[in-house]
């Protein structure tokens, strides 16, 4: 399963999506989603799962270049700004509920419940 998760710059959560089944690329999750439709990817932030959708997203390092200074400059920066995602994201994990074996038919009743709760405990 996967769900994408979108918050703000200062780590305040403000959307989780609809569980999608499967062994998905975080590209298809996200267009699934929906999260980005009508919105310029280029205003948003993710991470090379992302490589494709003209988001800002760390540079690839290819095999058998290193990478320059300014690309890691770059790297380090869009890193350090993605640590309040994951920190998102790691809080959402803390609930209990998910630390349980679950089936993977009652998963998106679960996470739909985590993320009630989640928002209302942010009310």
């Amino acid at each position: 399963m996967n769900v994408q998760v979108v918050c703000t710059l200062d780590g305040e959560l403000v959307w989780i999506s609809d569980p999608i089944a499967g062994a998905r690329h975080d590209v298809f999750c996200l267009d699934t989603s929906g999260a980005l439709d009508g919105l310029d990817p280029g205003d948003w932030l993710g991470d090379k799962g992302y490589v494709g959708r003209s988001m800002i997203t760390p540079i690839k390092k290819s095999v058998d270049i290193e990478l320059l200074d300014w690309q890691k400059t770059f790297n380090t920066a869009v890193n350090k700004t993605r640590a309040v995602v994951e920190r998102v994201i790691a809080n959402l994990k803390n609930w209990r509920i998910l630390h349980t074996d679950y089936s993977p038919t009652t998963f998106s009743v679960t996470i739909s419940a985590v993320i009630g709760l989640q928002f209302y405990s942010l009310a």
